[in-house]
């Protein structure tokens, strides 16, 4: 079970990093303005954690 947890772990830090360096690229491309859509980008981070906890929740109560 451990070794998920870690596969899962970089998957998410790869993904992370690769948001991060799309939203870089189209900010000097012109094409986003980071400087005001941060904020929008921290809600949509923060649904995706939640609908990561709620379906591991989900998974839990199936396992007993």
């Amino acid at each position: 079970m451990k070794n998920k947890e870690s596969r899962n772990g970089s998957i998410i830090g790869g993904l992370i990093l690769l948001g991060l360096g799309i939203l870089f690229l189209l900010n000097n491309w012109d094409i986003l303005d980071f400087e005001e859509s941060w904020p929008l980008i921290l809600v949509i981070i923060g649904i995706g954690l939640i609908i990561k906890a709620s379906k591991k929740s989900k998974q839990d109560k199936n396992q007993f």
